[in-house]
């Protein structure tokens, strides 16, 4: 069995040599400097490695492993597990295909802000299964939890390359205690719904009347808030008997600036864009909404900051006759969500300059999409159609994530259950 060579002992003394007194051996030149242990092997391409180490147990062990690993055929060089993690993750990000420049920036800012940022300058061999639990724990103060189970799977990615590439033997992110912690990308959804139809009443209420028409665009055709700042007059067919809105475009941001774009996870080739019919009531109140603040064209560039010029004519625009932005429009909301009751603030500024409220990411805009699907399904409306509708390409997360309990529920199933036992008296 192979052993750790002594660096600070000769191993072959001669008979009268001077031996140290700390250890009662002869010293090499080496004598004090460094590490004293060394392991020394043979790579796969009989190459010889070495790797220093104070104990001398801890060499044998590194020895035995290395031995090991050549002989079963798993051997992965001491020296790529030095490559520091910002160099893989940088790779990593080069490697990205994403047909939407707006999706890779996101990539690009997640990786970057949240992986580069607090693990960027530790070496591969470094990262073990308790640093990414420290690591997932400190972004859990700061971030939501599906945004952290995001950017875990982009963790658990850039370390797989690695495991691919030889350079870690396997990943941390893979492990059964880190996996016990992992943040869930998808919440298990309320029973309830966030907001009721009844809420919702008055919330509008407390909205500017030329903003008062979105709660009917949420809860009434399912579309998403940038849907809603994006829509136009121009994507409602008017003329037709069984009336549908076309949406196929939202308003977002792309490095801090308002941009029109395809809809969520939908680039140049597929617009991910669907249609949704519309009742004759909810055509009245958007008609009426549009004869009391007309529609507005607004150039905005298209997909990023620096994309061609696109107009379009919004239903929705502010008091100057620009688009909408969503971080101005949550601090209305949230002001209406007080002023019926539903959240509270959590200081005395006034709205827009300081006002602070609890924490209800569950009772924003989307949930007026939530509420849509829900009532939906209680209508009697499929989980296949409702998915269709809200843009889904699975139905499953459509029941998972969307479908709640509305007010009466209970006693609709009640009715329906006695009806069938009466038709079959």
């Amino acid at each position: 069995m192979a052993e750790p060579y002594d660096r600070w002992h000769l191993k072959r003394p001669g008979l009268n040599d001077e031996r140290c007194k700390a250890h009662g051996k002869v010293p090499s030149r080496e004598h004090g400097r460094g590490k004293r242990w060394l392991a020394r092997w043979r790579d796969p391409d009989g190459e010889q490695q070495s790797e220093s180490f104070v104990r001398q147990e801890d060499a044998r062990q590194r020895l035995t492993q290395m031995m090991g690993s050549v002989d079963d055929g798993t051997y992965i060089a001491p020296k790529k597990g030095e490559t520091l993690l910002k160099t893989v993750a940088e790779q990593w990000l080069e490697n990205q295909s994403l047909p939407n420049p707006r999706t890779y920036a996101q990539y690009e800012s997640r990786v970057r802000n949240h992986i580069i940022g607090p693990l960027g300058k530790l070496k591969l061999n470094q990262i073990k299964a308790s640093t990414i639990q420290t690591w997932i724990k400190r972004r859990l103060e700061v971030l939501d939890e599906t945004t952290v189970g995001l950017i875990f799977t982009h963790l658990a990615s850039i370390l797989a390359m690695a495991v691919d590439d030889e350079m870690i033997p396997k990943n941390p992110c893979e492990t059964g205690s880190v996996k016990r912690v992992k943040p869930r990308r998808s919440k298990k959804a309320a029973k309830d719904v966030p907001l009721t139809w009844e809420q919702t009443d008055l919330l509008q209420k407390h909205l500017l009347e030329r903003y008062q028409a979105v709660v009917d665009c949420g809860r009434g055709l399912g579309m998403r808030q940038g849907e809603i700042f994006g829509f136009s007059p121009d994507d409602v067919d008017w003329l037709c008997v069984e009336k549908t809105v076309h949406i196929r475009r939202q308003i977002t941001h792309d490095h801090g600036a308002l941009v029109f774009a395809p809809l969520k996870g939908g680039d140049d080739d597929d617009l991910k864009d669907r249609h949704v019919p519309v009742t004759d009531e909810l055509a009245i109140i958007l008609a009426e909404h549009i004869r009391r603040f007309p529609a507005v064209a607004v150039t905005l560039p298209w997909m990023t900051k620096g994309g061609p010029p696109v107009t379009v004519r919004l239903m929705f625009t502010t008091r100057e006759r620009k688009p909408l932005n969503g971080n101005y429009f949550n601090y209305l909301w949230k002001a209406a969500l007080e002023a019926i009751g539903v959240i509270d603030a959590i200081n005395d500024k006034p709205v827009g300059k300081g006002r602070k409220w609890e924490k209800c990411r569950d009772k924003m805009m989307h949930a007026l999409r939530h509420l849509f699907a829900s009532e939906a399904i209680n209508a009697g409306v499929d989980v296949y159609t409702l998915a269709d509708l809200l843009g889904h390409e699975d139905p499953a997360f459509t029941l998972r994530r969307y479908v709640h309990r509305v007010a009466g529920a209970v006693s609709k199933a009640r009715k329906a259950i006695g009806q069938r036992y009466r038709l079959t008296a």
